[in-house]
């Protein structure tokens, strides 16, 4: 797969997700069908984009780049959310073991301390493998970012006075 195909499909899945929060769809609403259905992104998208999203993090983080770590850090968390309103059968148990990582990642964030980002990150990354585990998707293993997908991004922090 191409970097632009990643993109591209990026892009479609987080506007899928974007437009199934502001629409207030639940999983009983029906597949789209047609032109008057509501799209309803599969499980499967929602992680997909927080996978992306969890790359993000992890370069963000790594360049000190706080402001967007904080933002991609609530982003995992609004998809967390999604999964579990447009998913009633996942068990929340199962979700919210990612909340006592999340609240590490997003402490070191808060104290911009990159020892406490590294640590907490990979306490984050196993939670996510034990959550698949529990779902019956043992087979998905996350990992710490070894390259970036984003050639298109830049992850240093901006020069002061940038909004």
């Amino acid at each position: 797969m191409t970097g632009s195909k990643i993109t591209r499909r990026g892009l479609a899945v987080l506007a899928a997700i974007a437009l199934a929060a502001a629409g207030g769809v639940s999983a009983a609403d029906p597949p789209l069908t047609g032109p008057q259905q509501t799209y309803v992104p599969r499980l499967g998208d929602i992680m997909e984009a927080t996978q992306l999203r969890h790359f993000k993090l992890w370069y963000a983080g790594s360049e000190r780049n706080w402001a967007l770590a904080g933002y991609e850090l609530e982003q995992i968390k609004d998809s967390f959310q999604d999964a579990m309103v447009l998913y009633p059968g996942l068990a929340k148990a199962d979700m919210t073991i990612m909340a006592k990582p999340a609240a590490a990642v997003d402490a070191a964030i808060k104290a911009k301390d990159r020892d406490k980002f590294v640590r907490a990150f990979d306490e984050m990354t196993a939670a996510c493998n034990a959550c698949h585990r529990s779902q019956g998707y043992g087979f998905i293993v996350i990992k710490v970012p070894t390259s970036s997908p984003f050639s298109d991004e830049v992850f240093t922090p901006p020069p002061r006075g940038t909004p």
